[in-house]
């Protein structure tokens, strides 16, 4: 299992003066409370984050990583497709039964 990787302070303010001090999403201006981020998921590739993003750009970037990282073990073979998940477990979703006190 891989070690996350975080940035050193020097390397953050490297990162914010190449950004201008900005999220690096083009339409967004935030600059406010800046989350270092990596380009493409750890999942994929390992290494220290090499971008900053506001938090509202990075829980976007987070959706569209995990709909992208399933959908390849998906294809891959890693993991079941949902005609296979509901052919082997049933049409029903089990979850958690709520337990009242």
């Amino acid at each position: 299992m891989s070690r996350r990787r975080y940035l050193t302070r020097r390397e953050y303010e490297a990162l914010l003066d190449a950004q201008n001090g900005v999220c690096c999403v083009q339409d967004c201006s935030s600059n406010k409370d800046l989350i270092a981020e990596h380009s493409t998921p750890l999942a994929w590739q390992q290494g220290k984050p090499d971008q900053l993003m506001c938090s509202v750009c990075h829980k976007e970037k987070t959706l569209r990583d995990i709909k992208a990282i399933w959908k390849v073990k998906r294809l891959n073979g890693e993991a079941l497709s949902q005609y296979a998940r509901r052919k082997r477990y049933g049409a029903k979703l089990r979850g958690r039964p709520f337990w009242s006190d």
